[in-house]
């Protein structure tokens, strides 16, 4: 069925609509999905041919979390705080017991190092101690991911990391799960570069660099306190990716169990 001019330029609008916001609006009644998308095929072609006229792909913003997201937070091997923890344990002035003991260590593998001297109510002395140690922190040698940590480099779009943590010490993690070629940018929520910003702070900046409206912005991770709650605050999607031991919450507006998961949610939005 040909197309009226009037109806064609409709069409155009919509297929602009399709291929720059990744949204599939409805068609009129005179032509079914397929052959309105046909007929717009078709006339783009030729429009382009005569006009020049340049039509972008969709491309999502995706900001990843690091981790318990794409590595275990003990990926790099739980013996490389040893000396940290004989320090705070053996420090008489923190009022620790043996329950509580086992939880920090618990909480350094999930938290970030200004928040559990808070909870813990550390000593000036066992403060200053963790800050030196971890600003001195790096690894070396290669780290394991999860098993469907390589699918981060298969997004499409402009993939960025942003993580908690202090910034050597997470800048070798990256580079030793050989994931820092997959981002466009990489931001460090680094607490020992007070005051700490926060996670919002550097989603927002994403979305302003990227001329991004916040509720097309995707954002992955696994915690309800940190990269779930900045998102929600900014209006961007979040997707709490629920690894072992993550706890599902009920704030974030997805929830997916892998990276496979995460792409299946992306390629149907």
């Amino acid at each position: 069925m040909a197309l009226t001019a009037p109806k064609k330029r409709k069409l155009v609008l919509i297929k602009l609509v399709f291929r720059v916001f990744g949204v599939i609006p409805l068609c009129d009644k005179y032509a079914t999905m397929q052959v309105a998308l046909s007929e717009i095929e078709t006339f783009m072609c030729d429009y382009g041919a005569h006009h020049s006229l340049v039509i972008y792909p969709y491309m999502p913003l995706i900001i990843f979390d690091f981790d318990n997201c794409l590595a275990p937070g003990n990926s790099v091997g739980e013996d490389i705080l040893l000396p940290l923890f004989d320090v705070i344990e053996s420090d008489k002035s923190n009022d620790l017991t043996p329950s509580m003991r086992q939880e920090m260590r618990l909480d350094f593998w999930r938290k970030p190092l200004d928040y559990i001297v808070e909870k813990y109510k550390f000593s000036e002395h066992s403060k200053s101690a963790s800050y030196t140690y971890f600003s001195q922190l790096s690894i070396a040698h290669p780290i394991e991911g999860y098993e469907d940590t390589h699918l981060v480099h298969a997004f499409e779009g402009v993939k960025l990391l942003v993580t908690s943590g202090f910034q050597k010490f997470q800048h070798s993690k990256i580079r030793q799960l050989g994931v820092e070629g997959a981002f466009e940018d990489i931001y460090y929520d680094d607490p020992g570069n007070p005051p700490r910003k926060g996670k919002a702070f550097y989603f927002d900046i994403i979305a302003k660099k990227y001329n991004t409206a916040p509720s097309e912005v995707w954002v992955i991770g696994d915690s309800e306190e940190s990269e779930i709650s900045a998102g929600n605050s900014l209006g961007m999607k979040t997707v709490q990716i629920l690894r072992p031991g993550v706890k599902k919450s009920p704030k974030a507006q997805f929830h997916v169990s892998s990276l496979q998961e995460f792409l299946r949610l992306l390629q149907m939005s």
